[in-house]
């Protein structure tokens, strides 16, 4: 399975986080690539950071998906391809008032923190996933981000 995390949209007073953030979640990604069973292909994690996008309600804009036969084409960068790809995507939601006082170190442990704890929403959909180990990810997930510096919580 191919991983892709991004912080793609941003505004001006989080422009900085996702600059520094990329090459961490480049390297996370690459470290998440693997077999955990199931029928998903490709997942898509993004971390919003557009505060003028946030509901009020909290919620993450776009919840864990699963969708069939994707292009991917276009998206978040994956090669030009003819093929199709099984695809499970979500988005995580930061607080921005605590990412504007964080330092840009901080911050960035915040929001793999936070992405982890979001994958346990994969718990949930592992069966709609055809067997996906959700418990394997997350260890993967938990192990890579120790190689690459950073403690997230398990």
């Amino acid at each position: 399975m191919q991983v892709k995390i991004n912080a793609n949209m941003v505004d001006q007073s989080t422009a900085h986080v996702a600059t520094a953030i990329r090459p961490v979640f480049d390297a996370l990604s690459a470290g998440l690539v693997g077999d955990y069973g199931g029928n998903m292909e490709h997942l898509w994690i993004d971390l919003e950071l557009i505060e003028a996008h946030a509901k009020t309600d909290g919620k993450p804009r776009h919840p864990f998906r699963f969708q069939k036969r994707v292009s991917g084409r276009s998206y978040f960068g994956l090669p030009s391809s003819p093929g199709e790809f099984n695809v499970g995507h979500f988005s995580v939601r930061p607080d921005f008032e605590l990412m504007r006082l964080l330092p840009v170190d901080q911050a960035i442990a915040y929001a793999i923190s936070l992405i982890y704890c979001e994958t346990e929403v994969l718990h949930a959909k592992s069966k709609k996933l055809g067997g996906f180990d959700a418990d394997l990810f997350r260890a993967t997930f938990h192990k890579v981000c120790r190689e690459l510096g950073y403690h997230c919580e398990r």
